[in-house]
């Protein structure tokens, strides 16, 4: 299996960071760190710019062409699709790949990542998790596409993710500067409205943004087709279920303890929660699609102990990610009283993660 392949991707999105019990400075994040973890930071582009395999890591963050050709797949193209979600407030365009295999019923589950531009891992992760997919059917092995096509935008924030690579590692927001995990349509206003200097802006409006704009038309256009969506995003080591603005129960709260129970155990150091437990959020995408489509949503945020994390860990968050998306498969058909059957039998690994709970903003 083309797992190296893989990596080599998920280091486009994911980076090294030294740490020294030096004295601490504040980042432009508002974090205190180390002269060592600031370093750390400040190189981070550079080690990420060195070439793969005779590839720039630029020509793999421009999209312009296909990532799973510039690792030269060897997989059908037949089930691969390379399109246009939406573009940025910047102009850029966003990318989403459907990966689908014949015989399946013909319903999807949709993946996206980093809305947040400084959570790599999130981006390399779910990379990874469509790479090896992909090796799977392959291998012929089981994967969720026997029962479902898949949809995956990586890169949610592309221009903050630029930023990210120009002295502005802890970036979260976008072009705009406005939170697009803050942006989505919700029930329950804010009580306290946050500014636009506010890492949490979520924007003068509702889907004022392009990126929750575009995504939000493209998810109608596939509701009947949808079955249900993850958000991934780093580094608290949850799954989070709605509601996020409101601790009132959904009516699918026990559906959703089953579901994220299901992914917890085989993903493993890892915690299930409805979101508000973790703290109250308004305008969250998960809140928004449950809400709109009747369709099971959750957040994933994966394990970690900072943004920068240690390349040695992509692997191991890619298949963290992976164990969970299986599950989330196998969970939908009976969360949205399907008939159509689950690969239980795929394999699964139960080693616990290797990194701490600790609790960052979704």
């Amino acid at each position: 299996m083309k797992t190296a392949a893989a990596t080599f991707l998920a280091m486009a999105v994911a980076t090294t960071a030294s740490v020294s019990l030096l004295s601490q400075i504040p980042g432009d994040d508002r974090q205190d760190r180390t002269q060592d973890e600031l370093r750390a930071i400040q190189d981070d582009a550079d080690v990420n710019r060195k070439p793969i395999h005779d590839v720039q890591v630029s020509q793999l963050l421009s999209h312009g062409r296909s990532n799973l050709r510039l690792l030269g797949r060897t997989c059908d193209e037949d089930r691969v699709e390379k399109f246009q979600i939406t573009q940025t407030t910047k102009g850029l365009p966003v990318y989403g790949y459907k990966l689908s295999k014949e015989g399946n019923s013909g319903k999807a589950l949709y993946f996206q990542a980093m809305q947040h531009a400084r959570e790599w891992v999130a981006g390399s992760s779910t990379l990874y998790a469509l790479s090896s997919f992909l090796d799977d059917v392959a291998n012929d092995q089981p994967t969720p596409l026997d029962n479902y096509n898949l949809y995956f935008v990586p890169v949610v924030n592309r221009d903050g993710y630029q930023k990210t690579w120009s002295g502005k590692r802890y970036q979260r927001k976008n072009g705009n500067e406005v939170d697009l995990n803050r942006n989505w349509p919700n029930t329950n206003p804010n009580p306290r409205p946050e500014s636009p200097t506010s890492e949490t802006y979520p924007g003068p409006y509702k889907l004022s943004e392009n990126e929750t704009q575009g995504i939000d038309t493209w998810l109608s256009s596939k509701s009947d087709e949808i079955d249900g969506s993850i958000d991934v995003h780093t580094y608290a080591g949850l799954i989070l279920y709605a509601y996020g603005d409101t601790d009132e129960a959904s009516p699918d709260e026990a559906k959703f303890d089953t579901l994220g129970e299901a992914m917890k155990a085989v993903m493993g150091n890892y915690v299930q929660e409805p979101a508000w437990k973790l703290y109250f959020a308004y305008g969250v995408y998960p809140d928004y699609a449950y809400r709109t489509f009747g369709k099971p949503s959750i957040t994933i945020e994966m394990v970690g102990t900072d943004f920068v994390a240690p390349a040695s860990t992509i692997r191991s968050r890619g298949e963290e990610l992976k164990k969970g998306l299986v599950e989330f498969a196998n969970q939908v058909p009976s969360f949205v009283g399907s008939d159509e059957p689950t690969d239980d039998d795929q394999p699964t690994d139960d080693e616990p993660s290797d990194d701490v709970f600790v609790g960052r903003i979704v």
